[in-house]
């Protein structure tokens, strides 16, 4: 069976030769194939959604490992392109997708499989929300330091497929660090586990390093393992304000080269948040996540260090969680999303060009981790020359840029990624290893893969 780009289309039917009612009979049984392993109330035909302006024939909700397993398998042998899918958040980030026949949603397989406490290790199925889980961990003062944009609804099997993290990567690193273990489900239908359920697995390659962060394109992640951390006795947000925007990058510097040991140093500009205290336009944020004596000492030092050109408050904790979820979703009202790789060093001055780009622009400068984010509207042929500018500059620093968001003809016109240079062969190498009918998001990652 042959399917791709759209069941029965007559650009289909032309480069296969195959008529339309022998098309049509194929995905019939295609569907059918389906229903028999994920039954008839977990399946929709002809779904109203669009992924980069494919439209996808069905949408599967299997319940288990092994029901993704035997998906794939159907797919594969009708050759149909598949797209992996938890929340259905982040279907049109990277490239435009080529072509898209079924979406594997992952959503009904939310089964907390194993949590250990005592060896602060947590098997989850890939549907298992981040909120969900926290709900459970917390209660035995564990957690999962985790904080992407979206982290709200977040699945966490969508969160390791793309590696995705927020401003609590400078204190706790991203999500790349904590899986230990993963269990998968391959393009052919073949399941296979890698990493196990201890920290201290050394044994062979760690594969789980692979799978993370390759967006859905090797394999579809079913089930996870990962390490957790104690939950820290305090966790207190300083808002510091000053009459200068450059005030605030020195006292970012100061703190980040002094022996404080902040969990978050953010530079956040035209945030809209409602606060119980006045939200400046620019605001420096530090968060300390430690016990309550080493963050009073940190909160301190802080306070010290400012002159009388700058001011500082502890937010409460309700104010803390508001700022901190706008900071992974600043986005919401604008079009376009990206986010610029930099190094430290260049932070400062690469923000200051990032905002005379658009200066009606949503920013945040993750000053510890080199991340610049920043939102912007604007029509497509804008969008496009102000990415390249940006990505040009990023460049000329050592940086990179990657969209995270934009509309498909954005997409077309700029790659999402970027030049991926002399590891673009080894990326498609490894790519036709994995899935050599290239039926996982094809197209969606870098160099096309």
């Amino acid at each position: 069976m042959i399917f791709g780009r759209r069941f029965g289309s007559s650009r289909a039917i032309r480069r296969t030769g195959i008529s339309e009612s022998r098309m049509i009979e194929r995905h019939t049984e295609l569907v059918r194939s389906i229903q028999l392993i994920v039954g008839d109330e977990n399946i929709i035909e002809e779904p109203v959604l669009h992924i980069d302006g494919s439209r996808p024939t069905l949408i599967a909700r299997p319940g288990s490992a092994r029901e993704v397993a035997e998906c794939l398998q159907v797919c594969s042998q009708a050759t149909a392109a598949v797209v992996p899918a938890g929340r259905m958040t982040w279907l049109e980030c990277g490239n435009p997708i080529k072509c898209v026949d079924v979406v594997i949603s992952l959503e009904r397989m939310r089964r907390i499989v194993q949590f250990s406490p005592p060896d602060l290790t947590a098997t989850v199925e890939a549907g298992v929300t981040l909120n969900d889980f926290s709900a459970v961990s917390m209660r035995e003062r564990q957690w999962l330091p985790f904080d992407p944009p979206g982290f709200g609804s977040a699945s966490l099997g969508a969160i390791a497929a793309c590696n995705s993290s927020g401003a609590l990567r400078l204190g706790f690193g991203t999500p790349r660090d904590y899986v230990i273990g993963l269990k998968l489900a391959h393009a052919d239908g073949t399941e296979s586990k890698c990493g196990g359920q201890v920290v201290k697995n050394v044994a062979g390659y760690d594969m789980n390093k692979l799978y993370v962060g390759s967006y859905g394109t090797l394999a579809i992640i079913t089930e996870l393992t990962f390490k957790l951390r104690p939950l820290a006795e305090r966790i207190s947000t300083m808002m510091v304000s000053s009459r200068s925007r450059r005030q605030l990058f020195d006292l970012a510097r100061r703190v980040l080269a002094s022996e404080l040991q902040p969990a978050s140093v953010v530079f956040a500009r035209r945030l809209s948040v409602s606060l119980t205290t006045d939200w400046p336009e620019e605001a420096l944020l530090i968060r300390f996540i430690n016990s309550e004596g080493a963050v009073e000492h940190q909160v301190d030092w802080v306070t010290r260090t400012l002159d009388e050109t700058s001011f500082a408050t502890v937010l409460t904790p309700g104010d803390a969680d508001a700022v901190w979820a706008q900071v992974a979703d600043f986005d919401q009202q604008e079009d376009i999303r990206v986010r610029l790789s930099v190094p430290l060093s260049a932070i400062p001055s690469e923000f200051e060009k990032t905002v005379l780009t658009h200066l009606e622009c949503v920013a945040t400068a993750d000053i510890g981790a080199g991340i610049i984010r920043m939102a912007f509207d604007g029509d497509a042929r804008s969008a496009v020359d102000q990415i390249k500018r940006l990505r040009a500059s990023a460049a000329a620093a050592d940086g990179s840029l990657v969209i995270e968001r934009a509309p498909v003809e954005v997409r077309r016109e700029v790659d999402a990624w970027g030049d991926a240079g002399s590891t673009a062969g080894l990326m498609r190498a490894i790519k036709a290893r994995f899935d050599p009918k290239g039926l996982l998001n094809p197209g969606k990652f870098v160099s096309g893969t």
